[in-house]
C-alpha cells in the first residue's frame, strides 16, 4: 500500500511537472480570447441558419476553453440573442470538446499529430452536427425561458455574456478602454475566473492520472486485455465517456495515461471527444434546448465522427502519438528545459492554492452532485423493455457487426509477420503478409509484427520533440582508474521472434537499453581513461558490439542485435577541454611514434636496396673482369702459338707497335733533311737490322707503300709525317 501511494503521489507530481507550462499557456491564451472576442461578436454571426453560420460557429467555438455545464448557458444566452438554432448546435459541440487550454495540454502530454487532431475532429464534429440538425423541416422558433430553468444549478456567471443594452455598448465603443486594461482584465479571467471554473475538475483529472499510472500495469491494454487497436476500445471509451463527466482539460491526462499503458490512441481520441460533450446534465438540457430530433443528431454526430476519426487515427499515426505519450511521461529533460517546467508546475500548485481558498470547490463539488443526480434519476427511469426497442436492437446489431467483423481478421503488411492466439494459446506465428481470419476477441487474438524495420536505442540520450539530448544520468561511468567518463551509444536491431518479442518479455526495448548500458558498464570499469580517450575506442567499440549480441541472443529476446556504435566519448562538460588537451596530446605523441617508426622503416628499405645495387654492381664487374682476363687470355695464348711458329715476324710487329704507342704523343723533329718544305716519310730500322729471311728485296712479297696502306692494315704502324724544320 505504501509503495502505491507512494508511486501515485510521484505519478501526480509528474503530471503537474508536465502539463503546468502548457494549462498555464492556454490560460492566458483563453483569457485574450475572452478580452479581445466576447460572446456579443460570437452572437452577431450565429444568426443565420445557414452553411457560413454553422462553420462560423464551430470555429469561433474550438478555442474557446468552456466545459459541457459552462457551454449550456452561454448557449442559451445566445439563443436569446438571436442564435439559430443549428449554428448553436455546432457551437455546442465544439466549444466543449477542445480549447485553446486543453489543446496545449495536449500538445505537452501526447504529442504534436494529437493536438492537431483533435480541433479539427472537433470542428468537423460541428459542422455534420450543425449542417443535419439544418436539414431538418421546420422553421426556427425563438427560445422559450422556461428552458433555462434546466439549466446546471452552477452556472459559470463569468461565462455568461454581459447583459449589455444598446446604448451602454455604444457608449462603451465610444470610450475604448486602454490596451493595458483590457491586458490586465485578461490575465484576471484567465488565472482567477476560467481558473476557478475549471481548477476542481484538473485537480480531480491530475490526481486521477496519478491513480492509474501507479494501478494500472504497463501492458493492461495490450497485453491482458488486447484493446491496443480494432473498434472496441473505442466502444468502451464511448461507453465510459457518456455518462462520466471530465471537461477537456481534465480528461486529457486521463487520455494520455491510458495511452502509455497500452490503450489505442484512437480509442483516447474518443474518449476525449465523447467524455466532455456528453453527461446526463447536458443531455437533458439539450434535448429542452433543441429539441428530441436534434439531441439525436447531437449525440449520433459526436458518436460517429469520434470512432471514424479513431479508426483513421489508429492507421495512420498510432505509432507517432503512443511514441509521443511515452516519452512526456518517461523523457528527461535538460536543465533549462527542468528548470522551466519546475517553475511552471510550482505556479500553478499556488494557483489551485487560491483558487480552492476563494471557492473551495463548491462550483466543480455542485456539478459532481448534479451529474450524480442525473444519474440517479435515469437509472431509476430506466426499464428492461426500453432495449428491446427496435432502434436500439438494429443499433446493438449494427455495432455488434462493426465490433465482431474486424476482430475476426488480421491484416499482415508486407515486412510484417503474424501471430494469431485462441484463449491465449499461440495458435499460429509467422504468418505471410494477407488476410488472415480468427476467432472474434475476446476469444481470439491477432496482431502483426514488423520484422523488416531496423529498430534502435540509445543509451546515454533521452528523447525530446523528436531529437535526443545527453542524459547525464546513464550516459557518465567510472573507468579503471576511477575518473568519470561520459559515453553514450546506440543499438540497431531487428525482430527475429514476433512470439517471444511480444508475448515472452514485457518490454524488450527496455531489457535491451538495461543490456547495452549494463556492457558499457563493465568496459569502462575495466578500461583505463586514457585508452578509452585514444588507443582502445575502436577495440572497445568492437567488443561492445559483440559481448551484447551475445548476451541478447542467449537471452533469446525475440531480437537480433545488428549493429551497436559508440556515438561519442568524452569527459564530463566542466572538465571536457582539460581531457581534450590531454588527449590530443597523447594522440600527438602516438602520431609522432607512427611517424619515427615510418622514417625508420623508408631507411631501412632505402639501405637495403642501395646494399643490393652495390652488392649487384659488384657482381658485374667481377664478371666483367673474369670475361676480360679470359679474353685476354685467349689473345695471348693465340699469339703465343703464332710466336712458336713465327717467332721473328711476331717480334718485330711487337716491337713496331710498341713504337706506335711510344711515339704518337710526343712532337718529333728531324734534322739533316732537304732544304725544301713538305712531308717526309720515317722509316724506323737500319742496315743491320735487314730481317735474316728473306734476304734479298726481291724475295719480299710485293706490297704498296706504307703511305698508301690504311694503318695497321698488316699490323705495321703507319709511316710517320712531319714537316721540314728551317
Amino acid at each position: 500500500m505504501v509503495d502505491f501511494l507512494t508511486t501515485a503521489i510521484a505519478e501526480t507530481a509528474r503530471i503537474f511537472y508536465e502539463g503546468a507550462p502548457y494549462i498555464l499557456i492556454g490560460f492566458a491564451i483563453a483569457g485574450l480570447l475572452h478580452e479581445f472576442l466576447p460572446t456579443e461578436i460570437i452572437a452577431r454571426h450565429l444568426g443565420r441558419d445557414d452553411p457560413r453560420g454553422i462553420a462560423t460557429a464551430a470555429i469561433l467555438g474550438a478555442p474557446i476553453p468552456l466545459c459541457s455545464c459552462g457551454v449550456l448557458p452561454a448557449a442559451a444566452a445566445l439563443r436569446q440573442k438571436g442564435a439559430a438554432r443549428s449554428p448553436t448546435m455546432a457551437f455546442l459541440v465544439s466549444t466543449p470538446e477542445t480549447g485553446v487550454d486543453s489543446i496545449a495540454l495536449t500538445y505537452g502530454l501526447m504529442g504534436g499529430v494529437m493536438a492537431v487532431v483533435r480541433p479539427i475532429v472537433a470542428v468537423v464534429t460541428a459542422l455534420v452536427a450543425g449542417l443535419l440538425s439544418a436539414a431538418l423541416p421546420g422553421r426556427d422558433q425563438p427560445l422559450d425561458d422556461t428552458v433555462l430553468d434546466g439549466l446546471p444549478t452552477h452556472t459559470h456567471e463569468h461565462h455568461d455574456p454581459p447583459a449589455i443594452d444598446e446604448e451602454d455598448a455604444q457608449a462603451a465603443n465610444s470610450r475604448p478602454p486602454r490596451f493595458a486594461s483590457r491586458l490586465r482584465r485578461a490575465v484576471h479571467y484567465g488565472f482567477v475566473d476560467l481558473l476557478d471554473d475549471l481548477s476542481f475538475w484538473l485537480l480531480v483529472g491530475i490526481v486521477l492520472t496519478g491513480v492509474l499510472s501507479a494501478a494500472l500495469p504497463d501492458d493492461l491494454f495490450s497485453g491482458a486485455l488486447g484493446l491496443d487497436s480494432g473498434i472496441l476500445p473505442m466502444l468502451l471509451a464511448i461507453l465510459a465517456g457518456i455518462p462520466l463527466y471530465l471537461c477537456a482539460s481534465a480528461s486529457t491526462p486521463v487520455a494520455a495515461a491510458l495511452v502509455a499503458k497500452g490503450l489505442s490512441p484512437g480509442a483516447a481520441l474518443v474518449f476525449l471527444l465523447v467524455g466532455p460533450a456528453t453527461n446526463a446534465a447536458t443531455i437533458a438540457v439539450v434535448g429542452r434546448l433543441l429539441g428530441a430530433a436534434r439531441l439525436r443528431i447531437y449525440l449520433g454526430s459526436i458518436i460517429g465522427v469520434a470512432l471514424a476519426a479513431g479508426l483513421l487515427l489508429d492507421a495512420l499515426a498510432a505509432e507517432t502519438v503512443r511514441q509521443s505519450t511515452l516519452g512526456a511521461f518517461e523523457g528527461y529533460d535538460s536543465w533549462p528545459l527542468a528548470t522551466l517546467k519546475l517553475t511552471a508546475g510550482f505556479a500553478f500548485a499556488v494557483l489551485l492554492v487560491r483558487s480552492g481558498q476563494r471557492t473551495r470547490f463548491r462550483g466543480g463539488i455542485q456539478e459532481l452532485r448534479d451529474q450524480t443526480t442525473r444519474l440517479r434519476e435515469a437509472a431509476r427511469q430506466f426499464e428492461p423493455r426500453h432495449l428491446l426497442s427496435p432502434t436500439l436492437l438494429v443499433t446493438a446489431a449494427l455495432t455488434a457487426m462493426l465490433t465482431v467483423l474486424p476482430s475476426a481478421m488480421l491484416v499482415v503488411q508486407p515486412g510484417q509477420q503474424g501471430v494469431i492466439q485462441r484463449l491465449g494459446r499461440v495458435v499460429a506465428s509467422e504468418l505471410e503478409p494477407g488476410l488472415h481470419l480468427k476467432w472474434p476477441a475476446p476469444i481470439g487474438r491477432g496482431f502483426a509484427v514488423d520484422v523488416e524495420r531496423v529498430r534502435e536505442v540509445r543509451v546515454g540520450e533521452s528523447s525530446i520533440f523528436g531529437g535526443f539530448v545527453p542524459d547525464p544520468t546513464e550516459s557518465y561511468y567510472i573507468t579503471a582508474d576511477e575518473n568519470v567518463i561520459d559515453m553514450r551509444a546506440v543499438v540497431h536491431y531487428r525482430v527475429n521472434d514476433p512470439v517471444r518479442f511480444t508475448l515472452g518479455i514485457e518490454r524488450p526495448e527496455t531489457l535491451l537499453h538495461g543490456l547495452a548500458r549494463r556492457e558499457l558498464i563493465r568496459i569502462a570499469t575495466g578500461t583505463p581513461i586514457d585508452t578509452l580517450y585514444t588507443t582502445a575506442r575502436r577495440a572497445t567499440e568492437q567488443t561492445f558490439r559483440q559481448a551484447l549480441a551475445e548476451r541478447v541472443a542467449t537471452l533469446e529476446l525475440g531480437i537480433e542485435v545488428l549493429d551497436a556504435r559508440l556515438l561519442d566519448v568524452h569527459a564530463p562538460a566542466n572538465v571536457h577541454r582539460s581531457f581534450r588537451d590531454v588527449a590530443s596530446a597523447l594522440e600527438d605523441r602516438q602520431r609522432e611514434i607512427h611517424e619515427g617508426n615510418a622514417y625508420a622503416a623508408e631507411r631501412t628499405v632505402e639501405a637495403s636496396g642501395e646494399a643490393a645495387n652495390v652488392t649487384a654492381q659488384a657482381q658485374a664487374n667481377a664478371v666483367r673482369a673474369r670475361a676480360r682476363a679470359v679474353g685476354a687470355t685467349a689473345a695471348f695464348t693465340d699469339l703465343a702459338r703464332v710466336h712458336r711458329r713465327h717467332p721473328q715476324v711476331t717480334e718485330t710487329r711487337l716491337y713496331l707497335e710498341t713504337l706506335e704507342r711510344c711515339l704518337a704523343a710526343p712532337i718529333k723533329y728531324v734534322n739533316g733533311a732537304s732544304g725544301h718544305g713538305g712531308e717526309l716519310d720515317l722509316w724506323i730500322g737500319g742496315a743491320g737490322d735487314t730481317p735474316a729471311s728473306p734476304t734479298t728485296p726481291e724475295d719480299l712479297p710485293r706490297q704498296p707503300p706504307l703511305t698508301q696502306r690504311p694503318p695497321f692494315a698488316t699490323g705495321l704502324p703507319a709511316p710517320f709525317t712531319t714537316k721540314e724544320k728551317r
